[in-house]
């Protein structure tokens, strides 16, 4: 696009530093960085608090693996899994206690109040990388591409969801936003640092999205001495402090990195024991959460060739790869993650977190480069209304698509809310490691040891979608202790068990629980009867043997919380495109609900 003065802006590339100067307020709003900056950020960081208040947990392994263990840090128990045992150690408890450090300063709170406060903490770091990667883009590579990306990052329902997210996943996309920050302003320490971060205390699979630096400081610059320099800093420093950590929780040492890539790749039994889909799960949900997005994506392709093929006939082929040679690495790392995961057998929604930044930076690029070349040839009134009907469908579909999925998986944490008003937390009981259990008025053997007295809450075939124990008072109004339990129901794979309830952590985080295993075997030392049940947690469906619904027994159960909640089992119209997206009225009348329920005991 041409300025009032008719000469044509540079672009910044990676070869050199961008000669370009700010654009000025005078020109138009999508190629001016410099407009409305401040509100842009408090509209970003309000979008990602929003996500941290009302986003859905829908994801078990984020709940008994990560909130947990985290809740036992805080609180003095919580349920463990299997990773981590110290026989298996595939977990780092470094990771939790990144997240330990915010809440520590907050526990004194409801748990629930600590709960969405570390929500809101991982929503504005992912917030704060957008922006830093918005502002990036805009410098050096150009201020409209900026925009665009800072557009299709903000409505996008997938970086909605992720945000917020306590798991490792969601922990390398928010570092990914850092991480193409860093490479297209040259920051190679920055980048480096925040790759091996990703790869050592989040994810190990991360590492490859530090493909564009391997590539380009090894390869297109002389830059080995750096690149080694940066890297082995970076792996050394972060690795001991986490191998340190990790030592001193499990009792023995563990690299956990180490140990998760053993277990899914070398010589584990690997994460299919857990399910397995076709290459077509991906597809569906990169078209739920970028929907429009992923087509512009695809337009690319025969973008980039003609832009080539017109490059090539005016003899700019040198100019026309500096200028897109970190384009071309970013859409290579996303290929070669999408190749990866795609062909694993076992797929899940979050794999592809990491790269839901790169989805946006190639979608902003590859728009931009259609404005250019096809709308850009428009008049200016004419650009703008395709470009405003282009991102407003974005928008509009990313909104119909999170709301759908408040509306209709949202009642579990709602009803688990309501719930703990109805016990009562016991403020002055809830137990804290920071201070003595006697100074808190908790009888130590009255908390290690189940009693008679116990409220016992239970779930069955709903255990998948329990939120975590900070919706579950440690103790009720009247002191006596809540526990969280399992009854037998169709599902014969491994179910998480307590933490050893000790008087310390590190004999908690030390302790090898009997009945683990790394095969997903069932173990029925997990299960309580369904008579010794205070409360039960469920969602209405017809009953089975080992499932009955609870609303057929109204002389033994009462149903005292009820949430309407989607109704899966039930046929819908338009091949699901009612029940992905929220349609006024359409939607209603296509989706069958049924309710979730809190049932509580009639005492005789």
């Amino acid at each position: 696009m041409r300025n009032r003065k008719g000469s044509t802006p540079q672009k910044g590339r990676l070869d050199e530093e961008p000669k370009r100067p700010l654009p000025s307020r005078k020109e138009d709003s999508w190629s001016n960085e410099q407009d409305f900056d401040l509100t842009m950020m408090l509209a970003l960081s309000a979008f990602r608090m929003f996500s941290g208040f009302f986003g859905v947990i829908n994801d078990c392994d984020e709940v008994y693996n990560y909130w947990e263990p985290l809740h036992l840090f805080l609180y003095g128990e919580g349920f463990q899994t299997w990773e981590y045992s110290p026989i298996y150690a595939i977990r780092s408890y470094f990771y939790i206690g990144l997240h330990y450090i915010p809440a520590w300063f907050v526990s004194f709170r409801p748990k629930v109040e600590v709960f969405i406060f570390i929500r809101c903490i991982l929503s504005l770091l992912c917030a704060c990388g957008e922006y830093y990667a918005y502002r990036a883009i805009c410098r050096n590579i150009n201020a409209r591409t900026g925009r665009f990306f800072y557009f299709f990052s903000v409505f996008s329902p997938g970086v909605f969801l992720a945000s917020a997210t306590f798991l490792p996943s969601s922990f390398c996309m928010s570092l990914s936003y850092y991480i193409i920050a860093s490479f297209v302003s040259r920051r190679w320490t920055l980048g480096i640092f925040c790759v091996a971060f990703s790869a050592l205390v989040g994810w190990p699979f991360s590492a490859v999205i530090g493909l564009p630096f391997v590539v380009h400081m090894l390869f297109v610059e002389d830059l080995k001495s750096e690149f080694v320099l940066a890297s082995l800093g970076s792996g050394l420093g972060i690795g001991v402090v986490q191998f340190l950590t990790d030592t001193h929780y499990f009792g023995k040492p563990v690299v956990a990195s180490l140990n998760i890539v053993l277990y899914n790749v070398l010589s584990g039994p690997g994460p299919s024991l857990y399910g397995e889909e076709p290459i077509t799960f991906y597809i569906k949900n990169l078209f739920l959460n970028w929907n429009i997005a992923v087509f512009i994506i695809l337009l690319g392709c025969p973008l980039t060739l003609w832009r080539f093929w017109a490059s090539r006939r005016a003899g700019g082929l040198g100019a026309f790869y500096r200028r897109n040679s970190s384009v071309v690495l970013f859409a290579i790392t996303a290929a070669l993650w999408m190749l990866i995961f795609g062909s694993q057998a076992h797929k899940e929604e979050r794999f592809l977190f990491p790269i839901y930044p790169f989805i946006a930076l190639l979608a902003a690029v590859v728009y931009n480069c259609f404005f250019e070349t096809i709308i850009g040839q428009l008049a200016v009134n004419q650009r703008t209304i395709i470009t405003v009907m282009i991102l407003s469908c974005f928008a509009l579909l990313s909104t119909s698509r999170a709301f759908s999925v408040h509306r209709n998986y949202a009642a579990q944490s709602e009803i688990y809310e309501v719930l703990e008003k109805e016990l009562g937390s016991g403020v002055e009981y809830n137990v804290n490691f920071r201070f003595g259990m006697e100074e808190n008025g908790v009888n130590k053997d009255e908390r290690i040891n189940p009693g008679s007295n116990d409220v016992q809450i239970c779930v069955g075939k709903e255990w998948h979608r329990f939120p975590s124990s900070f919706f579950v008072p440690n103790y009720d109004r009247n002191g006596r202790k809540v526990r969280m339990q399992f009854v037998k129901s169709e599902f014969t794979g491994l179910l998480p068990k307590p933490f050893k309830a000790t008087m310390n952590l590190i004999d908690s985080t030390r302790h090898e629980p009997s009945d683990m295993n790394n095969m997903n075997k069932e173990e029925t030392s997990r299960y309580v009867s369904l008579d010794s049940c205070d409360y039960f947690v469920d969602l209405d469906m017809p009953a089975t043997e080992l499932e009955p619904n609870l609303g057929e027994k109204p002389t033994e159960w009462k149903p005292i919380i009820t949430r309407p909640y989607i109704d899966l089992s039930k046929p819908t119209k338009y091949f699901g495109l009612l029940r992905a997206f929220y349609v006024p009225h359409f939607s209603d009348k296509a989706n069958s609900m049924t309710t979730y329920t809190v049932y509580k005991k009639i005492s005789e």
